[in-house]
């Protein structure tokens, strides 16, 4: 007789699943105990409540993404290390396709206010982390490269994003020369973006007020 195992990460995987299809009304804790076909009891051992669940699901795919990011940006070279993160956003969306539904329903849409107390501190946790190394990449490549801070964000943040978006939001597999353009991309736009340009965004960047605190 066959003994279905129904843990942690088969729950979340119905979950995201349900959200990839349905939208996040969706994700309910009946539908969850549908879809991943665990007993009511499994679930509610591992998941007080839906926004229990939905803290999970949303720090499951953080941590997945960023558990191999960290490493890639120590690199001496600030822009091999913003290439080696826009071709591991690619390829990580590829093999976490389930994840990256999560991703691009993004955190607001799981109503974060209702997570946890301890749900929302490894989700503070985890972003002041992520943040800060990418502050400090950035730092680096305006002084590497010059470029200001906006055209750096648009081209290693959200260049590799735009690129699986569409195939993400298609349910469509995402190419695998993805994995080479969108680094070559990234280390065009940084190395050889034109000096007059160059020089409009720097004043540009440079009469843009601070960001307000959070």
């Amino acid at each position: 007789m066959v003994r279905f195992v129904h843990d942690t990460a088969a729950i979340l995987d119905a979950a995201a699943r349900l959200l990839a299809t349905q939208g996040p009304a969706g994700v309910t804790m009946s539908a969850v105990i549908r879809e991943s076909g665990a007993p009511s009891g499994s679930v509610y051992h591992r998941f007080a409540d839906r926004p229990s669940l939905l803290a999970a699901l949303w720090n499951r795919a953080i941590e997945h993404l960023h558990r191999d990011a960290y490493v890639l940006l120590d690199q001496d070279d600030p822009v091999e290390a913003a290439a080696a993160i826009a071709g591991h956003i690619v390829r990580w969306c590829r093999s976490s396709p389930l994840d990256a539904q999560v991703l691009l329903a993004g955190a607001h849409h799981l109503a974060p206010q209702n997570w946890p107390a301890a749900a929302r501190e490894e989700r503070a946790a985890e972003t002041a982390r992520w943040d800060a190394a990418v502050r400090a990449l950035v730092h680096s490549l305006r002084a590497t490269t010059g470029l200001p801070t906006a055209t750096i964000l648009l081209t290693v943040v959200d260049l590799p994003y735009a690129a699986v978006r569409r195939y993400l939001t298609a349910d469509r597999p995402i190419p695998t020369e993805l994995d080479t353009q969108v680094p070559a991309m990234v280390r065009t736009l940084l190395n050889r973006l034109p000096a007059e340009e160059e020089a409009a965004a720097v004043q540009q960047d440079s009469q843009r007020p601070p960001p307000a605190a959070t």
